[in-house]
């Protein structure tokens, strides 16, 4: 088939497929929770043990989706950003070539499908799909880089990545040492 709208789809069913893994992996844990501390019991006086599981894996997967849609969202920018710096390529023809590669998260997100009870891997899974589709990335555009042009793509994303994690943990790290400075203990 050689309609270039033919993969056009294949991010949002990634999206909703890891959404999901994690949605799943969540609710087990929160419902493990829920029942050590006690207040699964009492929800059950109010809702059906079906509803209860409905509704906190419905909450779980729109929270990841909405990150998933963010991540998706950055990452089309600073791959469009990275073409704009780095290529040699002024008419965009690079894009219709790298948009097969959403298919590594397509086969990322069913496989991730197996591991709803590993955090660990379906994060492995998640990374795995993201280096391959980095590496595929790279292969499809090489012809329109120069050697300088690689390693600033390859750093660009790298820099751009590790600053945009490193900054949110640390921002975590600051709010949680902030909620726990604030209890009165």
């Amino acid at each position: 088939m050689k309609n270039t709208y033919f993969t056009s789809y294949f991010p949002l069913i990634s999206i909703i497929l890891f959404s999901v893994s994690f949605a799943i992996l969540t609710e087990l844990n929160t419902l493990e929770l829920l029942k050590q501390i006690g207040i699964y019991r009492g929800m059950q006086d109010f809702f059906s043990p079906t509803w209860i599981n409905f509704a906190i894996f419905f909450v779980f997967f729109l929270i990841y989706f909405m990150i998933f849609a963010a991540l998706k969202l950055i990452s089309n920018t600073l791959l469009e950003l990275s073409l704009l710096f780095f290529t040699r390529d002024s008419n965009g023809e690079s894009l219709p070539k790298i948009r097969v590669g959403s298919f590594f998260y397509l086969f990322g997100g069913t496989v991730s499908l197996a591991f709803v009870q590993s955090f660990y891997g379906i994060v492995i899974v998640l990374l795995l799909a993201t280096l391959g589709y980095f590496i595929f990335f790279v292969y499809k555009i090489q012809d329109t880089l120069t050697f300088g042009g690689l390693i600033g793509l390859v750093f660009f994303h790298t820099l751009s990545w590790f600053t945009f994690f490193m900054t949110v943990t640390y921002v975590c790290i600051r709010l949680y040492n902030s909620i726990i400075a604030s209890l009165p203990i």
